[in-house]
């Protein structure tokens, strides 16, 4: 009975300090559980189609999801962003040279010559040019995915039928 309320008492203390984190006096700290609730980025369907675009300029990785080799280039993706296009050439010094902009995106694939992502609640198909920087879907197939949930597990938000959620932003 004596090691069982020992093993009891052990348990619970950890339980307790690892529900109430360790602190910490960085004012830099991210906060877990953010107050406030979220709004959806809403785009009517012709904006959204137009903007699929490969973008020259290379941005800062923010909210980085899956990363993807292929050939002598890797893709992060900037979570429901796009991909950022970095160029592996020579592995000690990776360079980031462009972004792939595909609203709504978490997932990539790459068959040969040919990108397939989730674009929000569309899936496409897309082909990049290198010698003239340029980015073509080839095929789009609308709504084969739900909606994008929002950070505190909103699964469905009315909207019009010319409408995408593309992201959720917080809001105080």
């Amino acid at each position: 009975m004596k090691k069982f309320f020992l093993l009891l008492t052990v348990t619970s203390s950890l339980l307790f300090q690892a529900c109430i984190g360790w602190g910490s006096d960085d004012a830099d700290d991210i906060d877990p559980f953010p107050t406030g609730s979220y709004e959806p980025v809403i785009m009517q369907r012709s904006d959204f189609e137009a903007s699929t675009i490969l973008e020259n300029t290379p941005r800062t990785i923010e909210n980085s999801g899956k990363i993807y080799i292929k050939d002598n280039f890797i893709f992060v993706n900037e979570v429901n962003q796009g991909f950022h296009l970095i160029n592996n050439t020579d592995p000690t010094n990776p360079v980031n040279i462009g972004f792939i902009k595909v609203l709504g995106s978490s997932d990539l694939s790459i068959k040969e010559d040919v990108f397939y992502a989730n674009n929000a609640t569309d899936l496409i198909a897309f082909k990049i040019d290198e010698a003239t920087e340029t980015l073509t879907i080839t095929k789009r197939l609308e709504n084969v995915f739900p909606q994008i949930w929002s950070p505190e597990g909103v699964i469905y938000y009315p909207i019009e039928d010319n409408e995408v959620i593309v992201d959720w932003e917080l809001i105080n």
